[in-house]
């Protein structure tokens, strides 16, 4: 695998050809098919969008913490825009002062989901200096740009808790925002970072959002303040944390912020170390069993050291034991490692995809075309004949197909359901002894909660549990797909095709597209668990299985509904008024085990038919799009065959063929790009 920002300047290179390869198709939209030339415009823009998401944000990072636990703070340190300020009041004191990207102070302060954004130098956005603040007020669909390098005053006002809605556009201020995005031309880190609310301060209104980005995020910082221990308070949060992250595999850094406020002796050390040994002690005590969720423990930072370094530098004084002090630079290399080690391809491989994937979508109609136009005049009447007896037989065929994919999906959906029989015991094996050898603390049911994901989640990966039997159900589901579409579409008459199947390339589809249906479906797979009616966006982010259809390309976390109908994120509070009857409450706490079992299933059986249903729409949307190019190329040949001669197919052929070469050098460089940088 290449260097990845070798890998980043070289697919912008090719995605610059496919804009100028876009043009070329324009020139020539008086003599190309409808189907060839729609929304070219938009796809102008995409290709423009995917420039600036390759040059920017190829790590997503979710930051977590209580109330002003230093995340916003961070941040702003983390990307290089935190400046020390030192204030003289009037009495000749000096009172130290930090400018930020977010509001951040002692108090309460974000209000709702932000994110903080890398877009390089794309000339389209004006991200300058502090950045472009976007903000999405509630009721309104498209995001509303508030402007470029504001004042601070002005972002706390759609940002902070305590903001002022004064300092806001006079149209704004009665409006409620959902979710703020800032812009950023210069970062220090290719990394998109979503500053999440506090703990203690999640609104019901903002829970999708929340629920989104625990799913975009490739990895975590768990931020806390070296002020202070961990505490029975965010044993809700770790917990859900550790629901999500765990199973999933996604990386957790632990940040223990502000150390530098946290510099007083105590017991023989600065105060923060007591805490960081305190802290490190309660992760490994908690999560005993997973030493891949606690690494290694938390890493002692702070930002305000660092800023404090380089406004001595720029003062020509040195700051390189403050640099040395803050350990900015050991957090920014950990997060750069995590994007060597994949995300940063993985980033780049979502945009080839989707740039690849239109552009072979448009070259497919310009050479369906040249094909037509090749063809002698003495063959058209039998090639038009042919076409349509293939159109013919097109709509009984998908409503053939779709009827035994869909027999096929139930009977699958039944085998994979056989182990669910005995997970209730399974569960009581592992569970009864650990209920019954504590009072049910909050400490108690966060042990047993952990216990729980942690037997689910081997259970039903294991090589006979749910999980894994359906990878395979499916994968055989997928494969009986692609055996019908061959079936289906391929020519007896292999030597009049015109129109040849495409091949069924597993990247072909991508799960973001602004197509019609039945593609709409596959927004249903953000918002899937909420059907189940999800208790906690947090609780509902665990992934047991997180796979892509090899047809369409679409990660579905299965895990996440499932987790979340067992209702691990409740349990706690509905035994916390009992602790006076503790065996009464050991009772029904081990009772709700049969329930959450029952309820396993259902959430599984909901899920997979949600995978295998989308499956399902990828191979009707396959077989349309081949009715369109079939339809097309009719209309190519009844138009030859009417025409007073051949003259005019000769200069569509001549005119046409770079395009369409030029097509397929650049969707070719694409693909080639790929398979360089492919994981071995």
């Amino acid at each position: 695998m290449m260097p990845v920002e070798e890998a980043r300047d070289e697919l912008k290179h090719l995605l610059d050809r496919c804009e100028q390869w876009l043009g070329t198709v324009a020139e020539a939209s008086e003599i190309l098919p409808e189907t060839a030339t729609a929304d070219l415009e938009s796809d102008v823009e995409r290709i423009r969008a995917m420039s600036t998401r390759a040059l920017s944000a190829m790590l997503n990072v979710a930051l977590l913490g209580r109330q002003s636990s230093g995340k916003s703070f961070l941040i702003s340190g983390l990307q290089g825009h935190l400046e020390y300020v030192p204030i003289i009041d009037e009495d000749g004191e000096q009172s130290d002062e930090y400018l930020g990207l977010l509001p951040s102070s002692a108090s309460p302060t974000t209000a709702c989901p932000s994110t903080v954004v890398p877009v390089g130098d794309d000339p389209g956005v004006d991200a300058t200096g502090r950045g472009l603040l976007q903000v999405k007020f509630k009721g309104i669909a498209d995001w509303v740009e508030i402007g470029t390098n504001l004042h601070r005053a002005e972002v706390a006002a759609y940002v902070a808790e305590d903001g002022n809605v004064a300092d806001r556009r006079p149209e704004h201020v009665n409006h409620q925002v959902e979710r703020i995005e800032l812009l950023l031309s210069r970062t220090r880190l290719p990394i998109k970072l979503f500053d999440l609310p506090g703990s203690e301060s999640v609104n019901e209104t903002h829970d999708d959002i929340l629920y989104e980005a625990w799913k975009e995020a490739d990895c975590f910082i768990y931020v806390s303040q070296a002020t202070e221990a961990l505490s029975s308070h965010e044993l809700s949060l770790i917990k859900d944390l550790y629901v999500h992250a765990e199973p999933g595999g996604k990386p957790v850094l632990w940040v223990l912020s502000g150390i530098d406020r946290a510099a007083q002796r105590e017991r023989g050390q600065a105060a923060w170390k007591n805490v960081l040994t305190t802290n490190n002690q309660y992760l490994r005590d908690r999560h005993r069993r997973s030493r891949d969720f606690v690494n290694d423990g938390f890493l002692p930072v702070s930002a305000a050291l660092e800023a404090r370094a380089e406004y001595e530098e720029a003062n020509n004084r040195d700051g390189s034991v403050l640099r040395r002090r803050s350990r900015m630079g050991e957090l920014r290399e950990r997060l750069q490692a995590l994007l060597e080690s994949g995300a940063g391809y993985k980033h780049l491989k979502q945009v080839g995809e989707e740039a690849g994937w239109l552009v072979r979508r448009r070259r497919r109609s310009i050479a369906d075309m040249l094909e037509a136009h090749r063809v002698t005049v003495d063959d058209l009447e039998a090639q038009r004949d042919h076409l349509r007896d293939r159109l013919g037989g097109m709509d009984d065929s998908v409503v053939r197909m779709r009827a035994e994919l869909n027999d096929e999906l139930d009977r699958r959906i039944r085998i994979a359901q056989r182990p669910f029989g005995g997970l209730a015991d399974e569960l009581h094996r592992g569970l009864d002894e650990l209920i019954d050898s504590g009072n049910l603390s909050a400490e108690h049911a966060h042990d047993i909660d952990v216990r729980y994901v942690q037997l689910f989640n081997e259970w039903m990966t294991g090589p006979a549990g749910p999980g894994t039997l359906w990878e395979g159900e499916r994968e055989a589901l997928d494969e009986l797909a692609r055996q019908i579409l061959r079936s289906e579409l391929e020519d007896e008459d292999a030597g009049s095709e015109l129109v040849a199947p495409e091949p069924l390339d597993p990247e072909a589809i991508p799960a973001q597209t602004d197509l019609g249906r039945p593609w709409r479906a596959y927004s249903m797979v953000q918002t899937a668990a909420n059907t189940l009616g999800v208790a906690s966006p947090l609780a509902g982010g665990a992934v047991w299985l997180t796979t892509s259809l090899s047809l369409a390309t679409i990660a579905l976390p299965v895990g996440a509904a499932v987790l979340a109908a067992i209702g691990i994120a409740r349990i706690t509070d509905v035994l916390k008024d009992r602790e006076s009857k503790i065996q009464q409450a050991r009772q029904e706490r081990k009772a709700m085990i049969d329930e959450q079992a029952k309820q396993a299933r259902i959430g599984f059986e909901e899920m997979v038919r949600v995978q295998g249903r989308l499956l399902i729409d990828a191979a009707e949307e396959h077989h349309q799009r081949h009715r369109a190019r079939l339809r097309s190329t009719l209309d190519e040949v009844v138009h030859r065959i009417n025409a007073d001669d051949t003259a005019r197919s000769r200069a569509i052929v001549e005119r046409l063929t770079p395009v369409d070469e030029a097509g397929h050098a650049i969707s070719g460089g694409i693909q080639d790009l790929l398979d360089r940088n492919r994981p071995a």
